[in-house]
């Protein structure tokens, strides 16, 4: 099939990646190329994802990533989303021109002006996934008119929890999980008794990363932090101060490249997955549980889906730091290789790539 795949703008698509979407655009984009696909990236100036085909927009740099500490509802417009609002509006103009050059359109942008200028595109289908909740009321609305106006726009996301978050404003059409290439992702049977805890994930309110020290501290065990400061004034102000005063502790290696990454989750005793949001899917716990390190989560969002409790992990209720240290030591009980088997079944590349195809040949009525 011919495909063009739409990119979130607000960063390149590049290691090491700003995010899950962005990692997921990649490598959806890679496996459906050495699939015998043929695949069109339009992408943010600078992206490359090897043997992939990348059309770049230049995006100012004003277009910056959204800040989930503040609800999205909360923020004011400002010049940054005038510049994407364009932007999406040229592509979208632009791929109207093109159609026929392409079998069906599949943008992964959380943004406004993504989702109202695709309905620009009439002679081929545009299918968006959602990688973020129901998290923005403007989009929920945009969403809830084009449902009620009958606009024939596919929509998926990548967990059933993040589809039941939109059940208000519109039905979702597919979920399909989050895959792994587990052939690069190093499986590692054993690990010391005293091997350091993990964080791995940007460093913002909601992913917990200040829980996930409390609850380091109170195991006492070691932490690794490894992540992208995506939000400078929380970091100065809540994470470093912490990072000075437990530097015997904790520790911060910076936003790692893929393989750097898995071979630190690789080492760890465990991820710790302490979330303040509906995680929409959490690819952190599953690479970490491909390199067959188990995971302690708070239960919010797809965690339930992704990790099997007293199998390869442990969820414990939002916020209880105390109960979720009483069971780091539990962590070495749990066989690494069913963690690595629970990726293996359920969220692999091949399954996910299959998934899409089946999704495109069904809207393309192929």
């Amino acid at each position: 099939m011919r495909i063009a795949l739409v990119a979130p703008l607000v960063s390149t698509i590049a290691q090491p990646y700003l995010g899950g979407a962005q990692a997921l655009v990649a490598t959806l984009a890679q496996g459906l190329s050495q699939r015998g696909h043929d695949v069109t990236l339009f992408a943010r100036a600078g992206s490359h994802v090897p043997g992939v085909r990348i059309e770049e927009i230049v995006v100012p740099a004003q277009v910056q990533p959204a800040n989930f500490s503040v609800p999205i509802q909360e923020r004011p417009t400002d010049a940054g989303f005038f510049a994407q609002a364009n932007l999406f509006l040229a592509l979208f103009l632009r791929l109207q021109h093109r159609q026929r050059e392409f079998d069906l359109i599949h943008a992964h942008a959380f943004d406004w002006p993504s989702f109202a200028c695709s309905t620009l595109i009439t002679e081929i289908p545009v299918i968006h996934t959602l990688h973020l909740p129901a998290v923005s009321s403007e989009i929920n609305d945009l969403l809830h008119v084009l449902h009620r106006q009958g606009h024939p726009l596919t929509l998926a996301t990548v967990s059933h929890a993040c589809a039941r978050s939109y059940e208000a404003a519109t039905p979702l059409d597919y979920v399909i999980y989050n895959g792994l290439d587990l052939r690069a992702i190093p499986f590692k049977a054993q690990v010391a008794r005293d091997a350091p805890l993990l964080f791995a994930g940007r460093l913002t309110p909601e992913k917990g990363v200040e829980d996930a020290i409390k609850i380091a501290l109170l195991a006492n065990r070691r932490l690794v932090i490894a992540g992208n400061i995506y939000d400078q004034q929380y970091y100065a102000t809540r994470i470093e101060p912490l990072l000075r005063q437990e530097k015997e502790r904790v520790s911060y290696l910076g936003h790692l490249a893929h393989a750097d990454l898995w071979r630190l989750m690789g080492e760890a005793v465990g991820l710790l997955f302490p979330i303040a949001w509906d995680e929409p899917f959490g690819l952190a716990p599953v690479e970490a549980m491909a390199t067959g390190t188990p995971v302690i989560a708070f239960r919010r969002g797809a965690v339930e889906e992704i990790i099997v409790h007293g199998e390869t992990g442990f969820l414990v209720e939002p916020g209880e730091c105390a109960h979720a240290a009483a069971l780091v030591d539990d962590l070495l009980d749990l066989p690494r290789a069913h963690c690595r088997a629970h990726v293996e079944q359920h969220f692999s590349l091949k399954a996910m790539l299959a998934s899409h195809e089946r999704v495109y040949h069904e809207i393309c009525g192929k």
